[in-house]
């Protein structure tokens, strides 16, 4: 049996519409009504009356929309505020990549085929420029549309969406988009602290390094010549090293190498080096390498100082004699080439790295130095080299190398570390390199 309409259902169901005169303006309500008579219009004028359906939390965030088309712009700003977005318009390729310099926007809804700037060609200048390429572009398009669209894709487009618009598809890619914004914000936020905090921890290094190198002596020319060449490694390391006349006759030269990288490995080398320079272990002879050796053991054990020791290699040149006394905790041997001699003379002496064993006791060999003698002291940053097969040097390599220098000119410590570069592949050296040289 028909039943009347219930007048209540009639105004509970108008409710949910608004007029045409209400959504456009009375003076636009003809054309919309022409738009509404046509498919494509029928569902653009259904998407504006649709309502949201339960509760979400709010969007945030600033857009900018650029389409040429009124409808179009209107229907999407208006939906967009309604999912609590901040929405700009504009109709114009030229003005709309002007406000896009303004940093302010985090989306951009762009029509493909704009006429005074298609998406494309907008593409193709926003990620060319730095401050503009991290913002999403997503595409507006007609159905046709699709190989421009997949060619703006390729070429960087975040999104795209089909005219008419779906209000749900809307939501979703508009919301993916922002969503994925946040993350590479966030992302890039991370990484730009980071690098901050390195480039800073960088400078501190460098300071370090160059606090290290001041406390180095300065290359002399009587009355024998020294030279010395420091090149720090990318990490902060714990090589070290000196000279100083103990008194009128007696000329002292080490070179330590603390185990390990960073600023431990670094304290530890200073604190060792700043010891030598100042002679400062009471009772101690420092004309005597063993002496020597015996009490810097004493003094940093490697217990009290994280686990860490060190090799060290300490020698006395004695003027009146022609002489050398020296030592060794652990450290690689000096190397004597004396002229007229084909083979060089390893200047090594027994004895325990430093710190590793408590009353380590260590023996000092001596030997004379011919007028025209060369003497190299260095660390094993020198010759442990990768080479480009993968193997490790030798030391004895390296020595072959230094007695192979020519004798009648004064050594070329650059060139000389130049070919050790070479020996490395041309690579950042993995370990400090420090190498003295005295000719006599």
């Amino acid at each position: 049996m028909d039943t009347a309409p219930d007048p209540a259902s009639k105004r509970s169901r108008a409710a949910g519409r608004r007029p045409i005169d209400e959504l456009f303006g009375a003076g636009e309500a003809t054309t919309a009504s022409k738009r509404v008579r046509s498919s494509v219009g029928r569902q653009l004028f259904e998407f504006v009356l649709e309502q949201p359906s339960g509760k979400q939390a709010p969007s945030s965030g600033r857009l900018l929309i650029v389409d040429h088309d009124q409808l179009s712009r209107d229907i999407l700003s208006r939906n967009l505020k309604r999912e609590g977005y901040a929405v700009e318009m504009e109709t114009d390729g030229t003005r709309a990549m002007a406000r896009l310099g303004e940093g302010i926007f985090d989306l951009v809804l762009w029509e493909v085929a704009l006429p005074t700037l298609n998406g494309f060609d907008l593409l193709t200048k926003i990620k060319k420029d730095s401050a503009l390429q991290h913002i999403p572009i997503v595409l507006l398009s007609e159905q046709a549309e699709t190989e421009n669209v997949i060619r703006c894709i390729e070429a960087g487009a975040e999104d795209y969406l089909s005219k008419p618009f779906n209000p749900a598809l809307l939501k979703a890619r508009i919301r993916g988009c922002m969503e994925r914004k946040t993350l590479r914000d966030q992302e890039q936020r991370l990484l730009a602290t980071i690098k901050t905090h390195q480039e800073r921890l960088t400078g501190e290094l460098n300071e370090a390094s160059a606090y290290l190198r001041s406390l180095f002596p300065a290359p002399v020319s009587e009355p024998f010549s020294i030279d010395w060449r420091f090149i720090p490694s990318s990490e902060l390391g714990g090589d070290s090293f000196g000279y100083r006349w103990i008194d009128d006759d007696h000329f002292a030269l080490y070179l330590l190498d603390v185990c390990g990288h960073g600023v431990g490995a670094a304290l530890l080398s200073v604190a060792a080096l700043n010891v030598l320079r100042s002679g400062a272990m009471q009772g101690t002879d420092f004309r005597n390498p063993e002496a020597v050796l015996s009490a810097v053991n004493r003094a940093f054990p490697m217990e009290e100082h994280n686990n860490r020791y060190f090799t060290l290699w300490y020698g006395v040149y004695q003027r009146s004699t022609r002489k050398i006394a020296y030592g060794s905790g652990g450290h690689p041997p000096a190397l004597l080439i004396i002229p007229g001699e084909a083979a060089p003379k390893k200047l090594a002496a027994k004895g325990m790295m430093i710190g590793g064993m408590p009353g380590s006791r260590y023996v000092a060999q001596s030997c004379e130095v011919p007028p025209g003698s060369r003497l190299f002291l260095f660390c094993d940053g020198a010759y442990e080299l990768t080479a480009p097969d993968g193997r490790t040097y030798t030391f004895d390599e390296f020595a072959d190398i230094l007695a192979g220098l020519p004798a009648n000119i004064p050594v070329d410590l650059d060139r000389l570390v130049a070919q050790i570069r070479t020996l490395n592949d041309s690579k950042p050296l993995d370990d400090d390199l420090s190498l003295i040289t005295i000719q006599f």
